[in-house]
């Protein structure tokens, strides 16, 4: 029994001495110093006359971010040949040529003070070029022809020879396409000859279709030439209006059918429609070709 009381009276005082210790290191922790973290002395501000002063010819360049071009559409809306007529005159549009974004196809009258220098400059830029050869019109007494015009009197070595001093005049020309000539287009002898000279140098025609009676297509496909015909004319009114309206027709041809062929001609608001509106159809989708590209052998 005493040994029980003494056990019991020893757990106890273990109890006492156990609770009075951690009493005490309770306290001594609650009343240690609290470290402070140390402050950082901050300068004084400089004053307002001798702050350092940036001038603008100090600061660094920035360099200029180069615009990129607008990514074209990658389904091709419709393709379109356009042949612009009637250069050698003159040079007023010499701009256009030099433009590498106009994609068209020039037609230069041979036997012009300008003829040769439209040629160069247009192949400089990366256009195609051919011969837009005078021939004969019905009524020819109510036009001035041009020098040097194919007539359908002309035997067949004049004719030649008229086509050899044209292409050594006009160089880079990959073919011809008339300049009026409804008399000579709806002649079957005169195209013979005009077809087969084109061939036996592997050149083209391009029928400009100034009357629907003519034969080009039909003398081609009998020789078997390269051949391409227009589908609509752009400026037969000059007005910038039309001119729009001509082109929208050309664009749902080309949508239509794949690929159509129009012709204008070397006039300021030609000019200037086509500045407009070849870029906006080219984003649309639609790509400007030269005519090589639609020639076929009938």
């Amino acid at each position: 029994m005493n040994n029980v009381k003494n056990l019991v009276i020893l757990v106890l005082s273990a109890i006492v001495i156990l609770q009075a210790g951690l009493l005490l290191y309770f306290l001594r922790r609650s009343q240690a110093p609290v470290r402070k973290k140390p402050v950082v002395a901050r300068p004084a501000p400089l004053p307002a006359e001798k702050l350092p002063v940036v001038r603008p010819q100090e600061a660094e360049p920035v360099s200029p971010v180069a615009e990129r071009p607008k990514p074209r559409p990658e389904v091709v809306t419709g393709k379109i040949a356009l042949i612009i007529d009637d250069w050698g005159y003159n040079m007023r549009n010499k701009s256009f040529l030099e433009d590498d974004d106009m994609p068209v196809t020039i037609a230069i009258l041979p036997f012009q003070e300008y003829s040769r220098e439209a040629a160069e400059l247009a192949h400089r830029h990366g256009k195609e070029v051919i011969i837009h050869m005078p021939m004969e019109p019905h009524h020819k007494e109510q036009y001035g022809l041009e020098t040097n015009t194919l007539l359908t009197t002309m035997d067949s070595s004049q004719i030649v020879s008229l086509m050899d001093e044209a292409f050594a005049q006009i160089p880079y020309a990959k073919g011809i396409n008339n300049h009026m000539g409804s008399k000579a287009t709806e002649d079957t002898r005169v195209m013979r000859i005009v077809i087969g000279y084109l061939k036996r140098r592997g050149l083209f025609f391009v029928d400009s279709m100034v009357t629907p009676k003519s034969v080009g297509r039909t003398v081609a496909k009998s020789m078997h030439e390269k051949f391409a015909s227009r589908d609509i004319f752009i400026d037969n009114e000059n007005g910038e209006t039309y001119i729009r309206e001509q082109l929208v027709k050309v664009a749902r041809l080309a949508k239509q059918n794949g690929v159509a062929v129009a012709i204008g001609h070397d006039r300021p608001h030609t000019v200037a429609v086509l500045k407009e509106m070849i870029p906006a159809f080219e984003e649309q989708g639609y790509e400007f070709i030269g005519i090589s590209e639609v020639i076929k052998d009938l």
